[in-house]
């Protein structure tokens, strides 16, 4: 019998400390602070993905993070032994399989938990494998948005420092205290040797807060210049993916929260669903790009998550490769149930305590 990992504050898309100035009064929708055990940007980033997590960090109100975090934490493990399945028909893929699939993809997404050290170094080793195999891969983020372009554009110029960088950016907290060096910085060093563009694909969180707060008629009466930061869906989810949201949003609040606030909170993530979808398919435009590979906590993209789902819309015949990366505390012999169709392919990690 499977032990179940819950959705946690790891799996959600947060708004880090640096950031999150521009989302306030939303503590009525949020879980109690008792219930975040370590509530950042980037620890709550990894699943469920744009608003709630926003929510719970306001909630929290922290702006620091444990005090008690090991200097060295232990290494992850070597990304080619871990246990790979096809999300379809439940077999066991080598690594080498997995390599081959992400090769003849056009877009290569992989699910993240923000604070999964192993997941982090498997996107780093997919990615270097994607670059040695050809000359038009790209790296594209969910966890810069679309007008820091230019501040990204500046690094991998070399015209600004990576500190500076991930200062401009207030990155520095993704996926715990200190999290960008450890678990971004590597990959994003890895497109610059290789010399691959690199997409910010999210949205801005001011146009993210007023989608929740104002709605989306207010957004799309904007300028012509502040809209081309970020995009709308054409309709919001009403099927399973809402269900889940709705779900995980009930579990940390309870029953008593009301679908009025559960379908703003939707807007906002549908606001990041459609805006990486776009800022990737944007991207696929470019004569020089024929392959990207985007990084994204996987409530968003995990059983056609809506990031997933706005990408076939936008660019329907696109081959679209997702790789859900699911943390487990049991033995593992086999796939899931629970996890069938979660992606195309499903990597177990270990579920290791946090490290901060």
């Amino acid at each position: 019998m499977r032990s179940a990992r819950p959705i946690q504050n790891s799996q959600l898309h947060p708004m880090g400390s640096e950031k999150t100035a521009t989302m306030e009064s939303m503590n009525d929708l949020l879980v109690p602070t008792s219930r975040v055990s370590f509530v950042r940007r980037s620890n709550i980033r990894s699943v469920v993905g744009g608003a709630i997590a926003a929510f719970l960090l306001l909630a929290a109100g922290f702006s620091s993070g444990c005090a008690t975090r090991p200097k060295d934490p232990p290494p992850p493990p070597d990304p080619r032994t871990l246990p790979i399945f096809d999300g379809t028909t439940g077999e066991r893929v080598t690594w080498n399989d997995l390599v081959d699939r992400a090769n003849a993809a056009e877009v290569i997404v992989i699910g993240e938990e923000h604070d999964d050290a192993a997941t982090h170094a498997l996107q780093l080793e997919l990615f270097e494998a994607v670059l040695a195999a050809g000359d038009g891969a790209a790296l594209s983020l969910e966890m810069l948005e679309r007008d820091e372009q230019p501040l990204l554009e500046a690094w991998l110029s070399g015209s600004l420092e990576t500190e500076d960088f991930i200062e401009q950016t207030g990155s520095r907290s993704w996926g715990g205290e200190e999290g960008w060096y450890r678990f971004y910085q590597p990959v994003l060093d890895a497109a610059k040797s290789g010399m691959a563009p690199v997409v910010a694909a999210n949205a801005p969180r001011r146009y993210v807060s007023r989608a929740r707060k104002e709605g989306y008629d207010v957004l799309r009466a904007l300028p012509a210049e502040e809209r081309s930061w970020f995009d709308l869906p054409e309709s919001l989810d009403d099927g399973p993916y809402y269900q889940r949201f709705a779900e995980t949003m009930r579990g940390f609040r309870g029953d008593e929260i009301e679908e009025e606030a559960i379908i703003a909170t939707f807007r906002s993530q549908q606001v990041w669903d459609a805006t990486m979808a776009r800022s990737i398919t944007m991207a696929m435009e470019d004569p020089k790009i024929d392959q990207i590979v985007h990084l994204i906590g996987r409530f968003h993209s995990d059983l056609e998550g809506g990031t997933v789902v706005e990408i076939r819309r936008l660019r329907p015949r696109t081959d679209i490769l997702v790789i859900s990366c699911v943390r487990r505390s049991d033995a593992i012999d086999g796939l899931d149930a629970e996890d069938r169709e979660r992606g195309d392919l499903v990597v177990y990690t270990p579920d290791s305590p946090s490290t901060d």
